[in-house]
């Protein structure tokens, strides 16, 4: 069709060319009448004749570029639009957890209280009435059934004294638990916020920008939100699919609400108990490689904007600096690292694979776990449940 366009053209200019030269041997008023003029009205009407060409290759060379443009901007809109519903319903779904975990925590406090005023009663008990000693018991016993009943007596009475001990530390330290796990969700939500405002900042741009280039704008912007709700729902539902396994997986793994509390604060402070560090399970010698010099900044500091490990880096900074230890460039940004490398099915993830989110992304250390720089809250961290947000993609960025 362009080729028939540009025929169509050129023949019509020669037509052109063709009049103005006959007309150029007619003896008319005000034309010219030597062969000179002639050929130099000849010359200009060819030199026209090329410019008019150039200019028809221009036209379509620029409507070529704008049809692309229009179909580029079709997918640009999609993904952007995606990125924010998943990021909405994320965000939606972490208020409802401060919401849970903020009542839990109110519940926990309430408990500790109560096992600290019935703790002050007994030693105030304990201060009124001295310290009993085996002594005391040996000499205010009548005879021996008196002593064995008094000896019992003060044996249950410090087994009670130790276990209201022991429960009142247990729940003290659940109710720390309860409010780190509170704080970093908070600090999750403000990072989500962040996000967010960047997400639709891109978005207001793009619309603004093309919405003057294009005539039949708001028709394709239209398009694009259907297709993206569409896109979204898949997404979403893919999700809904592995947080049912990971849970399944947790329930054989942990049966006690209290201990998987334990084991995710453990998880989230850098090393283990022992002083051994975290090491990755798993995948390739490649991947496990990338992984264990991820887990060497667990600690360091979350720094919006930021890409050293040692000062702070915010999540695809973090991302992009471990790799490019390793000699693998990838792409600065979350969104831009959710399209690069070789896709994974969450099933194959393998220790160094990007586990990509709306707005974030983390990298998978094998075992059920991620390290990503998180949030300012938690900082560089690990985390027991890939799918603890909407995933977008999953990456191997070296494949």
């Amino acid at each position: 069709m362009n080729k028939q366009r540009k025929a169509v053209s050129r023949f019509l200019l020669r037509v052109l060319l063709i009049t103005t030269a006959w007309t150029a041997f007619t003896p008319t008023e005000g034309l010219a009448t030597t062969v000179s003029e002639v050929e130099e009205e000849k010359a200009k009407a060819e030199e026209d004749y090329e410019n008019a060409g150039k200019a028809i290759e221009n036209l379509e060379q620029g409507r070529e570029k704008l049809a692309s443009e229009t179909e580029e901007l079709g997918q640009e809109l999609t993904d952007l639009l995606v990125n924010i519903s998943i990021l909405e319903d994320d965000m939606a779904e972490l208020k409802k957890q401060i919401a849970k975990t903020d009542k839990e925590y109110q519940a926990a406090r309430q408990r500790q209280e109560k096992q600290y005023e019935v703790m002050k009663k007994r030693i105030q008990f304990l201060y009124e009435e001295g310290n009993i000693t085996y002594l005391d018991i040996l000499l205010k016993s009548k005879n021996i059934g008196d002593l064995v009943r008094e000896t019992e007596y003060a044996r249950q009475l410090y087994e009670y004294d130790r276990d209201m001990i022991l429960d009142y530390e247990e729940v003290r330290q659940d109710v720390i638990a309860r409010q780190e796990r509170l704080e970093t969700q908070k600090s999750e939500m403000e990072t989500m916020k962040e996000e967010y405002t960047a997400q639709k900042a891109s978005l207001e741009e793009t619309i603004n920008t093309r919405k003057t280039q294009l005539t039949n704008f708001d028709a394709k912007l239209a398009l694009a939100k259907e297709k993206a709700e569409e896109y979204a729902r898949a997404v979403q539902e893919k999700t809904e699919q592995i947080r049912k396994l990971r849970a399944e997986e947790e329930l054989r793994r942990q049966q006690e609400i209290s201990r998987q509390l334990q084991e995710r604060q453990r998880a989230m402070t850098e090393r283990y108990q022992d002083g051994t560090p975290i090491k990755s399970t798993g995948g390739t010698e490649f991947g496990r490689s990338v992984a264990d010099y991820a887990l060497q900044f667990v600690g360091n500091p979350y720094v919006w904007g930021g890409t050293s490990l040692t000062n702070g880096a915010d999540c695809s900074g973090f991302t992009q600096s471990v790799y490019r230890h390793f000699g693998v460039s990838i792409p600065r940004t979350s969104g831009e690292q959710a399209n690069y490398g070789k896709e994974i099915a969450y099933e194959d993830m393998e220790p160094g694979d990007l586990i990509c989110y709306s707005g974030h992304v983390s990298m998978y250390i094998g075992g059920g776990r991620i390290v990503h720089a998180a949030s300012a809250k938690a900082g560089i961290c690990v985390t027991d449940d890939p799918a603890y947000r909407t995933i977008v993609s999953i990456r191997r960025p070296w494949q």
